[in-house]
C-alpha cells in the first residue's frame, strides 16, 4: 500500500513538469511588430520628447542636445533598434547615473511608444 500511496505524488509531479516545459517552448516572444498599429511621430512621440525632454533649460536648443524636431531627435536614435538608440537607453536604464529626464522619469506608456516607434523605422509620420 505504501507504494501506491507515494505512486500519485509522483505522477503528479511528473505531470506538472511536462506541462511547465510544454508551457515554455509554446510560449514564444516573436518579435514581430507588424500587427501593432503604427506609431505616428507626429502625434505620438513628437509631444513625449516635448514635455519631456525639449523643456526650458534643458533639451530644448539652449543646451548640447535638441530634441525638439524629427532632425534633431533622430540623430539619436537607431531606427529599427531601440536597444542601440542613446535617447531611447538613457529614459530606460534606471540603474544609470545618466537617466533622462533626471527628475521625473518618462511613463512606462511613452517609453513603450518611443520604443515601438524606434522598432518600427523611426520615420516621420503624420498621421490622421
Amino acid at each position: 500500500m505504501r507504494k501506491n500511496t507515494l505512486f500519485a505524488p509522483f505522477l503528479l509531479c511528473i505531470v506538472a513538469i511536462g506541462f511547465f516545459i510544454g508551457g515554455l517552448s509554446a510560449c514564444r516572444h516573436d518579435d514581430d511588430i507588424s500587427d501593432l498599429p503604427e506609431i505616428c511621430f507626429e502625434t505620438d512621440i513628437l509631444p513625449i520628447f516635448q514635455n519631456s525632454c525639449a523643456v526650458s533649460g534643458c533639451h530644448d536648443g539652449t543646451v548640447e542636445m535638441n530634441l525638439t524636431t524629427y532632425s534633431n531627435i533622430i540623430e539619436h536614435i537607431e531606427p529599427g533598434d531601440a536597444s542601440k538608440s542613446k535617447l531611447y537607453t538613457v529614459m530606460t536604464n534606471t540603474w544609470s547615473p545618466e537617466m533622462m529626464p533626471p527628475d521625473r522619469p518618462v511613463s512606462l506608456q511613452n517609453r513603450t511608444k518611443i520604443k515601438l516607434w524606434i522598432e518600427q523605422g523611426a520615420l516621420e509620420t503624420t498621421c490622421p
